[in-house]
């Protein structure tokens, strides 16, 4: 097992400060999201790997019923939960699924295990919503490790409706170029 799998590995990286998914703060992207036609309608909504649950306290504060599920932090509206249980713990119970950075944290041989994680979860209807983080071309180095383009569909998206696909132009600055938003329906 690739020791990004096992929880003590992320409670020692946050432990000891290497955070540097942590943005300190809400993702733009997801804000610009929540104040445009995009927006997923409000309802349940499960934030898998979300740290310190900083997008969770956002769409929080645009009234949705968020949660975020994580192993290695303790944060107001975080609960404690290997991301690959969500789909058995939580069967088609949200509206909508968010994903950044927890993606590109996942050992890529477990990805379509994670993907069919979030499908489970998912309602009918439900929106999946990923942020995904950092496309470059292959490589062994992570975390984070690379992101393809064509995985997104093939693998993230697949069964599901792609109603979005497109690089942001208000990421982060050292994320700027290096990210796709990709809205998927069930």
């Amino acid at each position: 097992m690739h020791e990004v799998s096992r929880s003590d590995y992320w409670e020692q990286r946050w432990a000891q400060g290497e955070s540097g998914w942590d943005l300190g703060g809400p993702c733009p992207v997801f804000a610009a999201l929540l104040d445009s036609p995009l927006a997923p309608p409000t309802g349940r909504v499960a934030f898998p790997g979300c740290g310190a649950g900083h997008d969770v306290a956002l769409f929080r504060e645009h009234g949705y019923d968020a949660t975020g599920y994580d192993f290695a932090v303790d944060a107001e509206h975080v609960e404690s939960l290997d991301v690959f249980e969500l789909g058995s713990r939580f069967p088609q119970a949200f509206d909508v699924i968010v994903e950044y950075t927890c993606y590109c944290a996942i050992d890529p041989a477990r990805r379509a295990e994670y993907a069919a994680a979030l499908h489970a979860a998912l309602k009918p209807g439900g929106q999946l919503i990923g942020l995904m983080y950092p496309i470059r071309p292959p490589d062994d180095d992570g975390p984070p490790f690379a992101v393809q383009e064509a995985e997104i569909r093939d693998v993230f998206g697949r069964g599901l409706e792609l109603l979005h696909f497109g690089t942001p132009d208000n990421s982060v600055e050292r994320r700027l170029g290096k990210e796709r938003l990709a809205i998927f329906r069930r």
